[in-house]
């Protein structure tokens, strides 16, 4: 069974549950970098995510004006 990609907000909560491990610095800092290279890794996923999120957004909205333009006016 493969794994599934989380889920944006799970994402941004394992970001936020990160940055508040990593600003407690009250772990070795062995740990600490593997916290920041995880994070770091998630924000990589994140934005990846996004840009593809955006594209898809841009397009529909280009299939939208294509569709907006190509009615007859009722004038």
């Amino acid at each position: 069974m493969a794994k599934q990609t989380p889920t944006i907000d799970e994402q941004l909560r394992r970001l936020e549950e990160i940055r508040q491990q990593l600003e407690a610095a009250d772990r070795p800092i062995e740990e600490l970098v593997a916290l920041y290279e995880e994070g770091m890794a998630i924000a990589k996923q994140l934005r990846e995510q996004l840009t593809s999120i955006r594209q898809r957004i841009i397009t529909i909205g280009g299939q939208t004006e294509q569709t907006d333009t190509a009615q007859p006016n009722g004038d």
